[in-house]
């Protein structure tokens, strides 16, 4: 006896759990597909089938067969072109990277002639106002005249 209460507890067990997959993926559908329209499927494919019997029972063999197939190709295309972004991410990556080691130096070596550059204008502008100012000869406006020594 302890024998079949093990079995009808396993399977009362497996058709509690069978149930509740089945509640489950009813209600998963119910989201996705309302059940009046899923009713209305049922019932045009059920018509469809009883009055061409042997068209319908071609359409179900087809889809049968046809299904692991397709299922597979699609499977094939979309990891085939995960692994070409995944490569064509990994590809860019990698001339960027040798793209940055020549940036960085270039970089460097135009940034240090950008400072020279501004320090020789820098220069030799202080240096051009001192002369200027120390020059004996001035302007007002179109006229050229010799400085007095109190600058003015």
């Amino acid at each position: 006896m302890p024998a079949e209460d093990t079995r009808r507890s396993y399977g009362d067990a497996a058709h509690e759990t069978a149930s509740g997959f089945i509640a489950y993926a009813r209600n998963s559908v119910d989201r996705v597909v309302s059940p009046d329209s899923r009713e209305r499927a049922y019932k045009n494919t059920a018509s469809f089938a009883s009055d061409r019997p042997f068209l319908f029972s071609i359409i179900v063999f087809q889809l049968l067969f046809a299904f692991l197939p397709i299922l597979l190709f699609i499977t094939f295309s979309l990891s085939t072109v995960a692994f070409a972004l995944g490569a064509a991410v990994l590809f860019a990556l990698f001339w960027i990277g040798v793209a940055l080691m020549i940036l960085v130096p270039t970089l460097l070596v135009t940034s240090s002639i950008a400072v020279l550059a501004w320090a020789w204008a820098a220069t030799s502008f202080i240096v051009v106002r001192w002369l200027y100012e120390h020059a004996p000869i001035g302007n007002r406006g179109s006229e050229v005249v010799v400085k007095q020594e109190n600058g003015s």
